[in-house]
């Protein structure tokens, strides 16, 4: 479990293509195919000749408007004092690292389509530049999709026009994602409110990006400072103060103080702000902790929800959801070759994963699993011992 900005996972599989966003134009098409069927037969015809470039052009205009997004971000960040940390578009990531040299790696994250990094400037007492870093995004779409449009007054081919129009719908659409604030989801519009609300939160935000940053130089959260996790009881109601805790949370599990990481992830679980990705990774995290005690319970059940079935399974290349699958090979299943084969899988994600330091925590965590079931087995087999024993002395008397 880790923060947004960092809930990274190396995967050599494709991305998910975002089936949603292209069967929303693929409906609006076929309406507009029917109205053309119903008004004038030769607008249809040419309509259907465009079909299929105007959907190739929806795809690739998308992708390059993800470009295009985080190129945003970026400029805009580096332009208000930012530093830069990570470009990802798709499984595609370039990073700089400590020694000051870029490095290339293929990761991904369910749920985005890439992601930009940035370390920020100096906190001063709650002031510091977040808003032009947040709409970078959005605007360089806006942007892009009105410059497309002016094209669009340009004595131009139909097949160049057809992608143009795309361009800017796709930038339009995009844009208006990611800035129209959304509940429950931290995408740049959510973020400026929730940020605008309280220095608590302006300090919330600013802290997740040094984490960031800390953990690209190679720095794991258990060595971090203790006062960039302390609690904000009195701003409790606010996704970024609320984010500090589920870092909290992960930074306790890194420590393997697993009664602290326990009761604070239980008491996350009862707040209402607190974003679905993140609600659904402490259900895993607490299922871990559950399959350590060896006493499975209202967690470990909850994974079998077909919607955290389907969660685990998007998320089946991130570091946290692997360790679980194997602490339940060992712990629950009892099945010694799944939980090889599940550690292979973790050791060839481990393989290129651009963040050693959460390796080597979820590696100790594994660790922690396997002591657990190995002396489970030995108990087992101690207490099969002594039953045999005690047969053997009751057959004899």
């Amino acid at each position: 479990m880790k923060n947004e900005g960092k809930q990274r996972s190396e995967s050599k599989k494709r991305k998910r293509f975002p089936w949603g966003v292209v069967i929303f134009y693929g409906a609006c098409l076929l309406i507009g195919i029917l109205l053309g069927t119903v008004l004038d037969k030769e607008a249809f015809e040419e309509f259907g000749r465009a079909f299929l470039p105007a959907m190739l052009f929806f795809i690739i205009s998308y992708f390059l408007h993800i470009i295009v997004h985080e190129a945003g971000h970026m400029v805009c960040g580096l332009a208000t004092g930012y530093r830069f940390v990570s470009f990802r578009v798709g499984s595609l990531m370039w990073e700089k690292q400590k020694s000051g040299k870029i490095r290339f790696s293929r990761f991904s994250l369910a749920g985005t389509g890439g992601q930009c990094l940035m370390a920020p400037p100096a906190y001063n007492e709650g002031q510091y530049p977040y808003r032009l870093y947040n709409l970078g995004g959005g605007l360089a779409n806006f942007i892009l999709s009105g410059i497309c449009g002016l094209l669009l007054f340009e004595n131009l081919g139909d097949m160049a026009k057809l992608f143009l129009t795309m361009m800017m719908v796709s930038g339009i659409v995009l844009g208006a994602m990611n800035l129209i604030p959304i509940k429950k989801v931290n995408n740049d519009g959510s973020n400026i409110v929730e940020i605008s609300k309280s220095e608590a939160a302006r300090k919330a935000f600013w802290l997740q990006m040094r984490v960031n940053e800390e953990i690209a130089n190679g720095i794991r959260m258990k060595d971090m400072p203790d006062e960039w996790f302390q609690r904000q009881e009195e701003n409790r109601k606010n996704v970024m103060v609320t984010s500090i805790d589920v870092l909290a949370a992960n930074r306790l599990m890194d420590a393997q103080r697993l009664d602290e990481a326990e009761k604070m992830m239980l008491d996350l679980m009862q707040e209402d702000c607190l974003a679905s990705v993140y609600k659904n990774l402490l259900i895993f995290e607490l299922s871990f902790l559950e399959m350590i005690k060896g006493v499975p319970g209202i967690y470990t059940e909850k994974t079998k929800d077909a919607q955290l079935a389907a969660f685990a399974k998007a998320m089946k290349s991130f570091p946290s959801i692997i360790r679980w699958q194997y602490a339940r090979a060992r712990r629950i299943l009892k099945d010694e070759a799944e939980a090889e084969r599940i550690k292979a899988a973790f050791d060839k994600m481990a393989a290129t994963y651009p963040h050693p330091c959460e390796i080597e925590g979820e590696r100790e965590l594994m660790k922690l699993a396997d002591e657990e079931a190995d002396q489970e087995k030995t108990t087992n087999a101690q207490q099969s011992e002594e039953q045999q024993r005690s047969r053997k002395h009751e057959g004899n008397a």
